[in-house]
């Protein structure tokens, strides 16, 4: 598909190129004068989107050869698939997320000041986060523990968290 797209622009460049080549002989000097430099400005705009195609096609490529494992967390220990994990945030209830730490993990609070509670969401592959993101729990779905996720803080505590999912 990428190939295509890019012939087809090739090839209505050349087709632009060839009709003011061929009218051009008709006109006066001037007329031509303005094709060529019409057909200069074309080629630019299709050198620079031709540039930016390949940009975009190439950092697509690149997502699609991460290693697998590059996109695990360390510091998760996930429960077996027999284990059903504790409920930790009910339906309806918002969890705002506190860090992005991969597209589709992000450490969150629920609840509020005084039972404040930090885990770690897990989302889907095709989930993205961001900061300070507010995530309902849908109604019949919960924040289901699936493990837990240590991790060291700033000042070199190691801290220990549920790891989540809504399901």
């Amino acid at each position: 598909m990428k190939k295509i797209i890019s012939l087809s622009i090739v090839a209505m460049l050349f087709c632009c190129v060839g009709i003011f080549a061929e009218n051009s002989d008709d006109k006066s000097k001037k007329e031509a004068e303005q094709a060529e430099k019409y057909v200069e400005q074309m080629t630019s705009f299709a050198e620079t989107f031709m540039n930016s195609f390949k940009n975009f096609v190439s950092q697509d490529e690149k997502q699609e050869n991460i290693n697998p494992e590059e996109k695990k967390l360390t510091g998760i220990t996930l429960f077996s698939k027999k284990k059903d994990g504790d409920i930790i945030a009910k339906e309806k209830e918002i969890l705002k997320v506190f860090q992005v730490l991969k597209p589709n993990a992000a450490l969150v609070k629920a609840g509020g000041f005084s039972n404040e509670i930090l885990m770690l969401l897990l989302g889907d592959d095709d989930d993205l986060y961001y900061d300070e993101q507010k995530i309902n729990i849908p109604e019949g779905k919960s924040a289901k523990q699936v493990g837990i996720y240590q991790y060291t803080t700033k000042s070199g505590q190691l801290k220990t968290i549920p790891a989540v999912k809504i399901k």
